[in-house]
């Protein structure tokens, strides 16, 4: 069984040999359907960056998932990167910490309401407010 799998997205990463031969690996694994760079922004920091949708054989994605998560304990900042699954949307969050992906993705959703939020009328508006103010909201 094969699945069909989407990823793009970015993260700054600490420059050292551990995240070069991890996104070695990442390119050994995507072969030649994924972009995969990993550009120097500083003599310390470096970009890594991934875009592409190929096939993957049964485990194939899961694999590729865990190769981008292993690159979390480098990351300066936490990443949101997105893609597709199948026909599912889907985020993989590159972090150092379980706290800093969960505010990352937070941002990550904020961001992605803000523009339907703009087409809601004002009683719509308060009901939300209401409903965000909420215990347990």
């Amino acid at each position: 069984m094969s699945a069909w799998y989407s990823i793009n997205g970015s993260v700054l990463l600490r420059s050292c040999p551990g995240v070069d031969a991890i996104a070695s690996k990442i390119r050994a694994h995507c072969d030649r359907d994924f972009a995969v760079s990993l550009e120097p922004r500083d003599a310390e920091i470096v970009e890594f960056s991934i875009e592409g949708v190929g096939e993957f054989a049964a485990g194939g994605v899961l694999g590729l998932d865990e190769l981008l998560e292993s690159l979390g304990p480098y990351s300066l900042e936490a990443a949101v990167l997105t893609g597709q699954y199948e026909d599912d949307p889907c985020e993989l969050v590159v972090a150092s910490s379980k706290e800093a992906a969960a505010i990352a993705l937070s941002h990550h959703r904020l961001n992605q309401i803000k523009p339907i939020l703009q087409e809601l009328n004002a009683q719509d508006r308060e009901s939300l407010v209401t409903l965000l103010l909420e215990p347990g909201s």
